[in-house]
């Protein structure tokens, strides 16, 4: 009987732990796992962003025929914004708790997007083009051509 009784306390504790260990990971660890997520795709973004607008600075500082090649690593479904008004270049990354803008000011900017970027690496082209600027993307690579003389 003793051994029995033993046995049974012994089940019902193991039962015990196993929930509170299901309920804790749950509770604790798994929203810990989105926040670091979440704080990687916003710090991947921050990256890109301040890297694209610095070569987009870069080549309005130069002349005709400039060029500059980044490449920038995102983990998350991404757009990419340009707005000529106020003169800024903004991503926009989809987290766990929707989709998170990172804004920067470039001295030279346009009017055009890239929307629904598929996460992974890319090249980002930024070049002094005579024609229409515009932003486009080929061959798993991202033009941004620029036409100081002409636009901006």
């Amino acid at each position: 009987m003793r051994g029995q009784s033993a046995v049974e306390y012994m089940l019902i504790v193991a039962a015990a732990l196993i929930i509170f260990a299901s309920v804790t990971y749950t509770m604790i660890l798994s929203p810990s796992q989105k926040n670091s997520n979440d704080e990687m795709i916003r710090s991947q973004a921050r990256l890109a962003c301040d890297a694209i607008s610095d070569a987009i600075n870069d080549i309005y500082s130069n002349s005709s025929g400039a060029a500059r090649t980044i490449y920038v690593s995102l983990s998350s479904e991404w757009n990419i914004y340009l707005t000529k008004n106020t003169s800024c270049l903004t991503l926009s990354v989809l987290t766990s708790r929707g989709i998170e803008n990172v804004s920067e000011n470039p001295r030279y900017s346009l009017d055009d997007s890239l929307v629904h970027i598929a996460s992974g690496n890319y090249a980002v082209i930024v070049d002094w083009w005579d024609n229409k600027e515009k932003i486009v993307m080929s061959d798993n690579k991202i033009y941004i051509h620029i036409n100081p003389l002409g636009g901006g």
